[in-house]
């Protein structure tokens, strides 16, 4: 439920999702006002600028927000311009993300551990398009 006249997350760049040409893109989902502070979408895309693969940018921006919020329950998800792609969450039972892969889309579920889930390195042959499943809890 959203006060009248806040705004969440979603429409500011870097905060729910983000992308940049020739780099990747990210998308996150958790608490908004949290996600508004780190921008995790953004940091994750920063961290693939650099040559951070997927997987590890994700942990990356998800350790960065547990050092602040230990119960931080949320999740993100980040592919690179290869179509490598990783994701990571805190505190939840699991998160689910979709890959879309010459015209074919796949779910992927994952059951996240108390504090931290890694996904391991996924490489795919095609260039991935990124789409986040929210379920409802």
């Amino acid at each position: 439920l959203q006060i009248p006249g806040r705004v969440g997350d979603s429409p500011i760049p870097g905060a729910g999702a983000y992308a940049v040409d020739g780099v990747g893109g990210a998308a996150a989902t958790g608490d908004g006002d949290v996600m508004i502070r780190f921008m995790p979408s953004f940091f994750i895309v920063e961290q693939m600028r650099l040559g951070t693969k997927p997987y590890k940018a994700t942990h990356k921006a998800i350790r960065r927000i547990l050092d602040y919020y230990p119960k931080f329950q949320g999740a993100v998800v980040g592919v690179n311009s290869n179509g490598t792609y990783g994701a990571a969450c805190a505190n939840m039972e699991n998160f689910m993300f979709s890959i879309g892969e010459a015209g074919k889309t796949r779910t992927e579920s994952f059951a996240c551990i108390a504090n931290l889930w890694t996904a391991t390195e996924a490489k795919s042959g095609y260039d991935c398009a990124l789409f986040v499943v929210l379920a409802a809890r």
